[in-house]
């Protein structure tokens, strides 16, 4: 197969298109980048349209059954964010999620989460401790942005998510439906997640980085729940306290 060797190649070009969220949204495409995700979409099934491949990722590249273009090392810097490119890189079709939220199920409602980082890390722990659904708001970090992709490790190809979900909306949607709603937040009348129920039907809305949650969506929900820490730390990355909550309903249900 002939090599790409310009940066001015037009495959090359559309592609790095793609490293935009409104030309992802426009084209229902995204870019996915290294090995580990490049398995992990196969695995899960998800539709590639093309892959780039460097001379040695040619092989594994050609079991995606999509077209497969060698492409020199130097190019993946037009494709990737990342200091040093594995030379793997396709161009997928974003996968059609359920958003769908179950009678019975347990739902992270993520509010205004911008930082990718933890965006990522919070699907990663949704897949690890069983969370049904997850939901990020508008203003929310997209899920589908090469950094969120590399943190959450292949869960955006396998969990069931909203994105630009309204979330006082979805309180008071979930609630008329009898799920419990939880916000994460400091509050006087606040439960210590030790002691909240997170059985069954359960919603728990996590906060912004910066400014947590609004006093109009923490009174929309049934109640709030906080987690208990050394009175030196003032607060916790919402990553971490959303894999805290995730796994306190997690080992709830192996009990």
């Amino acid at each position: 197969m002939p090599v790409i060797t310009s940066k001015n190649n037009g495959l090359i070009i559309s592609a790095s298109k793609l490293k935009d969220k409104k030309y992802r949204d426009e084209t229902g495409l995204f870019l996915l980048n290294g090995r580990k995700l490049f398995g992990e979409a196969l695995s899960a099934g998800i539709k590639l349209v093309r892959v780039f491949a460097s001379p040695e990722n040619t092989a594994p590249a050609q079991k995606s059954g999509a077209e497969v273009c060698e492409t020199d090392i130097s190019l993946f810097s037009k494709l990737s964010d990342e200091k040093s490119p594995e030379g793997l890189c396709a161009v997928a079709v974003k996968p059609r999620n359920r958003r769908e939220i179950k009678p019975g199920s347990f739902v992270l409602i993520c509010d205004r989460l911008s930082d990718p980082g933890n965006v990522g890390a919070v699907l990663r722990s949704a897949r690890a401790f069983g969370a049904d659904t997850v939901v990020f708001s508008s203003g929310c970090a997209d899920v589908y942005s090469q950094k969120v992709l590399r943190g959450a490790m292949g869960a955006v190809f396998t969990q069931n998510i909203i994105t630009e979900a309204d979330t006082n909306e979805l309180i008071k949607e979930l609630g008329g439906r009898g799920f419990k709603t939880y916000a994460a937040a400091l509050h006087t009348e606040a439960t210590p997640l030790g002691k909240a129920d997170l059985s069954g039907a359960c919603a728990v809305v996590i906060g912004s980085e910066g400014s947590g949650l609004s006093n109009e969506t923490v009174g929309l929900c049934g109640g709030a729940l906080f987690i208990e820490m050394s009175p030196l730390c003032e607060s916790l990355n919402a990553a971490v306290a959303a894999s805290l909550i995730l796994y306190r309903r997690y080992s709830g249900t192996l009990s």
